[in-house]
C-alpha cells in the first residue's frame, strides 16, 4: 500500500508522518509569498511548501537535535529577529510542544505575519514525551483555540489528524521498539504492519476524534 513519507519516517512510525503529509498537502495552498517556518528542523514537508511560496525562510535555535543543514537564520521562538509583518505565511510543525511559553510563541508568529496571512501549525496531542527535557505541553483543541484567538488570530480550522486505532497502535509502537534490539530488530518488523490495520479498522469505524495524535490547525491575521 502507497503511504505519504518524510525524512522522518521509520518503519514502526510512518503512519503519523503519513497523517501529516495529508493534512499539510491539503491546507499548504494557503502559505505562500514569503514563508518563515518557525522551528523547522529537517524541512520534512520542503517539497509541499516550496511548491506554494515564493521564499522559504527556515528558523531554528543553536540547540536543535535535528540539525542546521536546513536553518536558514538562527534564533529564538519567543523573540524573533524579523520585523513586524515580514512574512506573507508562517508554519512551524510540532514545535510547540517544545516551547516554555506558547502565548508568546503565538503572539510572536503573529507579528511578523502579515495581516490576512495564514499560519499553519500541528500540535500532538496524546502523544509520548520526546526529545526531554525540552518537552512541555500537549495540546487539545479547545487549549489552541484559546491561545491562538489570546494572541490575536482567527481560527480558520482545526482539525485531528488520526483516529483512535491510528493513535493507539502508534503508542503501542512507540512502546515495542523500545526492545527492538539485536535479532530482535528483525523479529518484530512484521509487527510494524499493525499501521495497515489502523488505517482499515478507522475507516471502518468512522471518525472518532477525541483521541488524536496530534491536531492541524490553521490561523489567520485578521485584515
Amino acid at each position: 500500500m502507497f503511504y505519504e513519507k518524510t525524512v522522518n519516517s521509520l518503519p514502526h512510525n510512518w503512519l503519523i508522518h503519513h497523517y501529516l503529509v495529508l493534512s499539510i498537502k491539503k491546507h499548504a495552498v494557503n502559505i505562500t509569498g514569503r514563508v518563515l517556518d518557525i522551528g523547522c528542523g529537517e524541512k520534512p514537508y520542503k517539497e509541499i511548501i516550496e511548491a506554494y511560496c515564493n521564499e522559504y525562510i527556515g528558523l531554528d535555535h543553536f540547540g536543535t537535535p535535528h540539525g542546521l543543514s536546513e536553518v536558514n537564520v538562527i534564533g529564538d521562538a519567543l523573540a524573533l529577529p524579523f520585523d513586524k509583518d515580514s512574512f506573507d505565511s508562517v508554519v512551524s510543525f510540532q514545535v510547540m510542544e517544545h516551547v516554555s511559553e506558547p502565548g508568546k510563541y503565538l503572539s510572536e508568529a503573529f507579528r511578523v505575519l502579515r495581516p490576512g496571512g495564514y499560519m499553519l501549525l500541528t500540535t500532538p496531542f496524546m502523544w509520548g514525551e520526546h526529545e526531554q527535557p525540552s518537552d512541555y505541553y500537549r495540546y487539545t483543541r479547545y487549549g489552541l483555540r484559546y491561545l491562538a484567538k489570546r494572541a490575536g488570530f482567527t481560527v480558520v480550522s482545526i482539525e485531528p489528524n488520526t483516529g483512535y486505532w491510528a493513535t493507539s497502535v502508534l503508542r503501542f509502537n512507540y512502546w515495542l521498539k523500545r526492545f527492538a534490539k539485536g535479532p530482535l530488530h528483525f523479529l518484530l518488523a512484521p509487527v510494524w504492519l499493525n499501521q495497515y490495520i489502523a488505517i482499515l479498522l478507522d475507516n471502518i469505524s468512522g471518525p472518532y476524534t477525541i483521541d488524536s495524535s496530534t491536531f492541524t490547525t490553521l490561523l489567520r491575521k485578521p485584515l
